[in-house]
């Protein structure tokens, strides 16, 4: 199983576990979702994936974040992203710690002094004969379970803060990708299904989720080396690793080793 198809399996059984949850009247946490989906995916890709968690955080004032790193079979070229989780309240369909005192600029700045792209992922479900309208993949058939586990700019978010309903699933999911777009996309109108995971990933944070903005700089370029923490990761020793950032609660390497 590819890193593609098992993101999507992913986001898929992520939908089913919180429909099964609604039915019964119960509400999942995000770290439980984010736990459960870090075990799958290192239970299928042991070689591929690596992960570290951290226990120094302030998550009460700026929630808990998770840098993803990504790099090809050479380890020449890392993308890396910040990304911050969120789930549905299934009461008042809303994330409703969304906007919570500054988070959103917070982790825009925390991904702009490390080189990260700035991102929201969104644990999701809702009735199918709800009217919802994500963006839609490019790739694959359009389907709401692709939506259980989405990705979206935290500058998106940031640009919606102000309006009303902003944290609604409705207005989320309108400015919302499946996540697997992020590791099987192409992105831009060119396809180029021959290019490597971190041109993949860089492709779709830049022809996609940051297209038509006017600050480009805020699309990293691939680096050479990542930082010394994520390479005790991939070598399994992070637990002996001190990345100095406080909002900081794990990472995760994702490494190509795809035939």
């Amino acid at each position: 199983m590819t890193i593609c198809q098992t993101f999507r399996k992913i986001s898929h059984e992520t939908w089913t576990f919180l429909e099964k949850a609604r039915s019964v009247g119960h509400q999942p946490l995000e770290e439980t979702i984010t736990d459960k989906n870090v075990i799958e995916l290192k239970a299928l890709h042991p070689i591929e994936v690596k992960t570290t968690t951290f226990s120094r955080r302030r998550e009460a004032r700026t929630g808990a974040d998770w840098e993803w790193w990504f790099t090809n079979k050479t380890k020449s070229a890392w993308v890396g992203v910040r990304v911050q989780a969120k789930i549905l309240r299934f009461t008042s369909n809303r994330y409703e710690a969304l906007h919570y005192k500054s988070q959103t600029s917070v982790l825009i700045s925390d991904a702009a002094k490390n080189g990260l792209y700035p991102l929201y992922c969104f644990y999701s479900q809702w009735p199918l004969a709800t009217a919802i309208h994500p963006k839609q993949c490019g790739t694959f058939p359009n389907a709401p379970e692709s939506y259980g586990c989405s990705l979206v700019s935290a500058h998106a978010i940031s640009s919606i803060k102000a309006y009303p309903n902003s944290d609604s699933l409705a207005s989320v999911m309108a400015v919302s990708y499946p996540w697997s777009c992020l590791v099987c996309c192409t992105g831009g109108p060119v396809k180029a299904p021959n290019i490597d995971l971190p041109q993949r990933v860089r492709s779709f944070l830049g022809d996609v989720l940051h297209s038509g903005k006017s600050n480009t700089a805020g699309v990293p370029s691939a680096m050479n080396r990542p930082p010394s923490y994520v390479i005790a990761t991939m070598q399994n020793e992070g637990d002996y690793v001190d990345p100095q950032d406080e909002n900081l609660a794990g990472v995760m390497v994702i490494m190509e080793n795809e035939k």
